[in-house]
């Protein structure tokens, strides 16, 4: 069944919260704050306590969804008393939800027997906490719908501590539930506890303990809420055992209490500001869009804008698939392994469109040196990223969505079609694509592992959702899979989350059945989550995985190559006694879980081995032997500027380091 999730149906006023003082001792958490905080993200909170006062209801202006009665059909009637554990399950079914990533442990386990009685919502059982909650992110980044994901106290609850943060940086809509022990033994440290509200604090867009029943259902319906709201994000819920085991009658028509968030979401774009950019667009004569993950639910509307402008577009990692890479207006990827002319399209621009990007290090690399002729617009519905790295011209605190429709309509009404030509500045950066395209070398027989990737986009037709680990693959994955559409490309970019590939292609195969869908791996980070296998098998999920098999950490052994020598610090991951044999052999991994996998180590097997794996029905494992050698080219070094991309060289010379990357060696920050 597909995967879909309903908005809320009605909204109601917003009353406003009393500050609620909790004695620090009443909970095991330290009542310092947190020291890094973003805007539009709320500390955590407790659910009601009857010992402390109620809030006191007022009516503003702001209006928050909760849902009616009428708009969901119970299995209950009206009055009968169900367990806490029933309550959080239709809660979760009147949120539209269809498909759960739940493992299950002593303190979740009323939830799990709660989800059995549940015809609507199914679980697919991960082997791995950490593999249900990337299974949750690729069902949440392929859908654009809320990702659940679950686990029990104590150790299954710090199992999602990887997956929570990554969905922070990567600003994926997540909400995760715990079990926990119960109430009256929280801090005393018993079995299996941990205190997770206090764990995820700063990995969290907004965390809850839940220690009224009564609670339940409100809870529930603002955690959705600030997953998906503003700048989308991880939501946590810890529910302790003996609230799950309650009887009570649900309440579910409560208001959602956000009013200091409700507060700080971003308001209609100014259109003064949109007058603004337009004019500067027109002024300009070397502009450039640099747009990333923000841009995700606006690519229609960024195509538009590109058709009346003529822009160039070059892509950050989180951004591939916002606008079509194949298309010849597009830079593709730039940043440290991004293409020579999206990096000096940038370098040489006069008028930079950042739109829902956050200036990350490896895009910028050298903050003063990047983009230090252009003028920067800035377009994010975070507040807090505007001016963090860079410091803009212009700038604006919106929905992308809202602002491009709103820049569309001036520029339409302008006609600045006929107004503005940019066609001496394409052709400028045509010729860097000449000069400088994406290329890779060939070695006899043996596979490069870009080349293998070329194979999959061209018999994929540029269709499959591609999901990946962290590394070299990653990066190859970026530059040589042609994306057409937003959602497409599901990888881990902030946190570097190695692991995430194989569970991450599992939830994209929950949310999109019929799809085409391929994990490109490498040997280091399939292993990290090979436990997933099982999980594939059994829902039977027709999974793809390419996997480039190197035997080392590829990326930091490049590094290695570079910057120190090429001394290996324990980055071969084969058998020393045996360099001749392939270890472990995955292969054997796959046929233990009744998955069809096949090896190739000669370039001409590629092509027909991977369209075998593409029309083999059901899951399968194709695994390609490539040299360790290879490098990702272009890159620029950890905190370089376009003067010092390097494109030439790999592994096969040997690599004597320069004065220049003596410099970069100290401020190796990889992973």
């Amino acid at each position: 069944m597909a995967a879909t999730t309903t908005p809320n149906p009605a909204f109601t006023p917003l009353p406003s919260s009393s500050s609620k003082q909790i004695p620090r001792f009443t909970l095991p958490f330290s009542t310092f704050p947190s020291l890094r905080r973003r805007s539009l993200r709320i500390t955590s909170s407790i659910s009601s306590n009857p010992k402390l006062p109620a809030p006191r209801a007022t009516s503003t202006a702001a209006a928050a969804p909760t849902l009616t009665t009428e708009s969901f059909i119970s299995r209950f009637a009206p009055d009968e008393p169900r367990k806490g554990s029933d309550i959080l399950v239709e809660a979760l079914e009147r949120q539209g939800v269809t498909n759960v990533f739940a493992y299950p442990g002593g303190a979740s386990m009323e939830i799990h027997q709660a989800l059995t009685r549940s015809s609507t919502i199914r679980n697919i059982l991960p082997r791995h906490e950490q593999g249900g909650i990337f299974a949750a992110e690729g069902y949440a980044r392929s859908s654009g719908l809320p990702g659940v994901c679950m686990a029990t106290s104590g150790p299954g609850a710090t199992n999602l501590v990887s997956g929570l943060a990554d969905a922070l940086l990567d600003s994926v809509p997540i909400v995760a539930i715990t079990g926990q022990v119960p109430r009256r033994m929280i801090g005393t440290d018993a079995f299996q506890e941990t205190p997770i509200v206090e764990v995820t604090r700063s990995i969290t867009k907004h965390n809850y303990l839940v220690l009224d029943i009564d609670d339940i259902p409100r809870v529930v319906n603002e955690a959705f809420f600030l997953a998906t709201s503003g700048r989308p994000g991880p939501v946590l819920i810890d529910i302790p055992k003996d609230i799950q085991q309650q009887l009570a009658v649900p309440n579910w028509d409560q208001p959602i209490r956000l009013t200091g968030y409700m507060s700080r979401l971003p308001k209609s774009p100014d259109e003064k500001l949109l007058h603004q950019i337009v004019r500067l667009i027109s002024e300009s004569k070397k502009p450039v869009l640099y747009v990333g993950g923000g841009s995700l639910d606006s690519s229609k509307e960024l195509r538009k804008f590109v058709e009346l402008t003529g822009i160039p577009v070059a892509s950050t990692l989180m951004g591939l698939g916002s606008y079509p890479v194949g298309d010849d207006k597009s830079l593709q990827m730039l940043g440290m392994h991004g293409t020579v002319y999206a990096n000096y399209a940038v370098d040489k621009s006069d008028l930079l469109l950042a739109f829902g990007v956050r200036f990350d290090d490896r895009v910028t690399g050298k903050l003063e040196a990047f983009a230090s002729r252009a003028k920067i617009v800035h377009i994010d519905i975070d507040s807090a990223e505007i001016g963090k790295n860079k410091q803009p011209h212009v700038s604006v605190c919106a929905d992308l969505k809202l602002a491009l429709e709103g820049i569309n309509r001036i520029l339409e009404s302008k006609g600045i079609k006929d107004k503005v030509d940019f066609r001496g500045w394409r052709e400028e950066l045509n010729e860097q694509k000449v000069k400088f395209p994406l290329s890779f070398k060939t070695f006899e027989d043996r596979i490069s592992p870009q080349y293998a990737i070329q194979v999959l986009d061209e018999l994929t037709n540029g269709n499959a959702i591609v999901s990946t680990g962290v590394g070299q693959h990653q990066m190859w994955a970026a530059q040589f899979y042609k994306y057409k559409r937003p959602r497409q490309w599901l990888t881990s970019g902030g946190l570097g989350a190695m692991g995430f590939g194989l569970p991450a292609a599992i939830g994209a195969a929950v949310a999109n059945p019929g799809a085409i869908v391929v994990d490109i791996d490498g040997d280091g980070s399939f292993i990290m989550n090979v436990q997933e296998l099982a999980t594939i098998r059994v829902e039977n999920l027709p999974v793809k995985i390419l996997l480039l098999n190197n035997q080392h950490l590829g990326m930091v052994v490049q590094w290695e190559d570079r910057f120190y020598k090429a001394n290996r610090a324990h980055t071969y991951l084969g058998n020393p006694s045996n360099e001749n044999e392939i270890f472990p052999n995955m292969l054997m991994f796959a046929d233990a879980c009744g998955i069809p996998a096949a090896r190739v180590t000669k370039k001409d097997e590629v092509s027909a081995a991977i369209q075998k794996m593409l029309d083999t029905p059901g899951p399968y494992l194709l695994e390609v032997i490539v040299p360790h050698q290879e490098h990702v080219l272009p890159m620029i070094p950890s905190n370089g500027s376009f003067q010092d991309v390097i494109t030439e060289g790999d592994g096969r010379i040997m690599l004597l380091p320069t004065e220049t990357d003596c410099i970069f060696e100290l401020n190796f920050h990889l992973f």
